[in-house]
């Protein structure tokens, strides 16, 4: 969409949801993301000026991902109302794409710097202390958010029936690409095999990753992008953290796993057999089908001719050195599991 119709679009947008003299201007894209459409624009109202996120559905044919914008604005309107979960404000959403062409939410703006590119431009000797601050934060969203997202999102029957979601998930990806793979299956029966010990369910953020985290201009950490929010169990956010480290660099969970555990068990009451860094490892194991899987269906479309994403030819690279990943942390993992044994 050219800029001015969709400056003009979210004008009148506004101006129906009671900013009866909003003028919207200075929209800017925001890069970054792979699903969404991320728009920055500021909107003068009654002589002062805000500055808002549009986030909106990508076109039907470059579309790596698809996602509900109705079930995330949802779980973040209720979130936002609470004001007690670390995150921008949602404050107005178009769920089936009306008034402003695609499905969209519009949240508050972020005045501050990305944490995964905060990492990279601060001393190291600031890293563990950034550490512990996205420990307690997780830590805060799963303690309340689970108290707060009450019937908004169905909840699994039991914690087996979600983690075999998970398991059953890495199967299908292979069963639904255009060739066999090997690989794929042996992560899912090392998985289904090696258990760790239930969590309770709560809000999962669902893609929890340092480049999902922003510092406001206080240092606060605020977390973003909420689309594939659910009930789960806590450690598929802990071990989200650390997929994405591998291929982005660096994983603050590494700078010192039991320094954070601890601090993780400190804000959410869990006690250290749920939470510890084996179990989430097994966890980073577990989440990596979702993002393989979209990789995956992502290049078989565009071979199909159905999707023209140029992410999808560009992350054809990415499937050797998913595998060499996940079997190095499955072989580090399974060491790690007898060396405990053994101790016991």
């Amino acid at each position: 969409m050219e800029t001015d119709e969709l400056a003009s679009r979210l004008q009148s947008f506004l101006r129906l949801r009671g900013l009866v003299d909003a003028v919207v201007g200075d929209l800017a894209p925001l890069t970054g993301g792979y699903s969404l459409v991320t728009t920055k624009f500021d909107v003068t109202t009654d002589g002062a000026t805000r500055t808002y996120v549009l986030r909106t559905d990508q076109p039907a044919d470059a579309t790596l991902v698809g996602t509900d914008r109705a079930r995330e604005w949802a779980v973040l309107d209720t979130l936002s109302r609470s004001g007690s979960v670390p995150m921008p404000a949602a404050k107005w959403a178009d769920v089936t794409g009306e008034h402003l062409g695609r499905p969209s939410i519009i949240s508050e703006f972020v005045d501050g710097p990305q944490l995964l590119g905060h990492l990279h431009a601060t001393d190291p000797s600031e890293h563990p202390g950034l550490a512990l601050q996205l420990a307690e934060t997780i830590g805060v969203v799963h303690k309340l958010g689970g108290e707060l997202i009450g019937e908004t999102l169905t909840r699994p029957p039991t914690w087996d029936h979600y983690v075999d979601e998970y398991v059953a998930g890495w199967r299908g990806v292979e069963q639904g690409h255009v060739e066999r793979d090997p690989f794929i299956r042996w992560v899912a029966n090392w998985l289904d095999k090696n258990r760790p010990a239930a969590a309770p369910l709560t809000l999962v953020h669902g893609e929890f990753q340092t480049g999902n985290v922003m510092l406001d201009s206080s240092g606060a950490m605020r977390v973003i992008d909420w689309e594939y929010a659910h009930i789960g169990d806590p450690r598929a956010d802990l071990g989200w953290v650390q997929t994405c480290a591998a291929f982005a660099p660096p994983d603050p969970i590494a700078l010192d796993p039991v320094g954070f555990c601890r601090r993780y068990c400190e804000i959410t009451g869990l006690t250290e057999d749920i939470i510890n860094p084996i179990s989430i490892g097994w966890f980073a194991i577990l989440a990596g089908y979702k993002s393989l899987g979209g990789l995956i269906n992502g290049i078989g479309a565009m071979a199909k001719g159905t999707n023209h994403l140029l992410t999808s030819a560009y992350l054809v690279s990415a499937i050797p050195l998913s595998h060499k990943i996940w079997r190095e942390n499955v072989a580090a993992m399974q060491a790690a599991m007898t060396q405990m044994m053994e101790q016991l």
